[in-house]
């Protein structure tokens, strides 16, 4: 792969880091709710005197030392770059979601429709940030690659163990609102 072609590709990545950083904060800004990997630094920011972002970063942080404990070494050495380029994205994904909470604090929901179409915006961003995240194909949130890792690990479909790694999320967020 040439200069040119890795630095498209990375500018590709970056952009989909900011604008899926949007769209979460604009799915969190919209009251109807948030999604699974959010949700949890959404509900510790709430309870908490961290930022959506301080905690999306601190959670990050945490699934990316947990890769290593379901990497063997050789597929470490193998993911090496991948593992690597983690940290300058969990780094500037949770900045740009403080930068967008900063910078929508004043959108206030004044009906439904307004959350609402508030809410699609917020997941289409989402959705364009996973094809151009798939599209530049050079490096991963470490919450996805945690995922990814994991499936491979225990030899099970990517689909069940997303799902079954959501559904401890928002189980978990839960279990904090209600306790605190």
């Amino acid at each position: 792969m040439g200069k040119a072609e890795l630095l498209r590709r990375y500018s590709v990545f970056l952009s989909a880091l900011v604008i899926g950083s949007c769209g979460v904060t604009l799915v969190t800004r919209s009251l109807l709710g948030v999604n699974s990997v959010a949700c949890f630094s959404y509900v510790t920011s709430v309870y908490f005197p961290l930022t959506m972002g301080t905690v999306n970063i601190l959670f990050n942080a945490a699934m990316f030392v947990s890769q290593f404990f379901v990497l063997n070494a050789q597929r470490r050495r193998e993911e090496l770059y991948n593992i690597i380029l983690q940290v300058p994205a969990l780094i500037v994904f949770g900045l740009m979601i403080d930068v967008w909470m900063y910078v929508t604090e004043d959108l206030v929901m004044s009906n439904y429709f307004m959350a609402l179409a508030v809410l699609l915006i917020g997941s289409a961003l989402i959705s364009l940030n996973i094809a151009l995240q798939a599209t530049a194909s050079v490096a991963m949130l470490p919450c996805d690659a945690f995922v990814r890792y994991l499936a491979a690990r225990i030899q099970k479909r990517l689909g069940s163990i997303k799902l079954i790694y959501d559904l401890i999320l928002v189980a978990t967020a839960a279990v904090m609102s209600l306790v605190w």
